[in-house]
């Protein structure tokens, strides 16, 4: 016998106060930052130390 769960116990698990029609709101300066640049920056050098590892094992 399965038990199910019904869809209205569940919780949304992100509930955000902002909608389409609201605009664009403001973002601290640090989330602005991170966003903009520790993210890719951070993407890049995890593509660079992934060809560093593969150039190395394939060496």
């Amino acid at each position: 016998m399965m038990n199910y769960i019904e869809s209205k116990q569940i919780a949304p698990t992100f509930q955000s106060n902002f909608r389409a029609e609201d605009g664009l709101h403001s973002r601290s300066r640090w989330s602005s930052f991170c966003e903009g640049v520790l993210i890719p920056l951070g993407s890049l050098f995890a593509v660079f130390l992934f060809m560093l590892g593969a150039m190395l094992i394939l060496s």
